[in-house]
């Protein structure tokens, strides 16, 4: 490949997120000098890419960068020794384990047995509630029991558990823990 076709190139796809009315046009004359020069194949695809990078930014700007800009708070940013509110939800709390144990007896449906053990990290009590889900080796839903408790206090540790009844017999290849926290 030509300098020129790269270079045309380049300003094709630079069009698509800056300055698009000038990028686009000067990619475009590129791919023209390159016709110009013999490279039919490279100056016809050098026009056609910075011509569809041009309209694309000028029709829809890259509005993932936008987004991204709009996105990032500079007041979290600037204030230094401080936690994002987000990052400290994340922390305030973890699961510890998640125990589960089937019994059968005789013809009777499974019986599959767990018990959750989360720590509240935060200085506050907290209400943890969400349900543990049962899969099977391919990961499809088995069962379903719920997660409910009393508030657990700022630095403690919690412990639910439950049972619930496989239906069908199906083998339970995991339990999966979909936990949050309420006030």
């Amino acid at each position: 490949m030509s300098s020129l076709t790269i270079a045309g190139c380049v300003c094709g796809l630079v069009a698509l997120f800056v300055l698009p009315w000038l990028f686009a046009p000067v990619g475009i004359l590129l791919g023209v000098v390159a016709l110009t020069k013999g490279r039919v194949e490279n100056g016809l695809a050098v026009v056609v890419l910075a011509g569809l990078c041009g309209y694309y930014g000028l029709s829809a700007p890259a509005n993932f960068i936008n987004e991204l800009w709009s996105s990032v708070d500079f007041k979290t940013l600037l204030k230094p020794g401080e936690k994002a509110p987000a990052a400290d939800n994340a922390a305030n709390w973890s699961i510890v384990s998640l125990e589960s144990r089937i019994t059968t007896t005789g013809d009777a449906d499974p019986v599959c047995s767990w018990k959750l053990v989360v720590k509240n990290d935060s200085a506050q009590p907290a209400v943890f509630h969400g349900s543990i889900e049962f899969q099977d080796a391919h990961g499809l839903k088995v069962s379903q029991d719920r997660v409910e408790g009393p508030q657990v206090g700022p630095g403690s540790v919690g412990v639910f558990s439950g049972s619930v009844t496989i239906k069908n017999g199906t083998k339970v290849a995991r339990a999966v823990p979909e936990i949050s926290v309420g006030g």
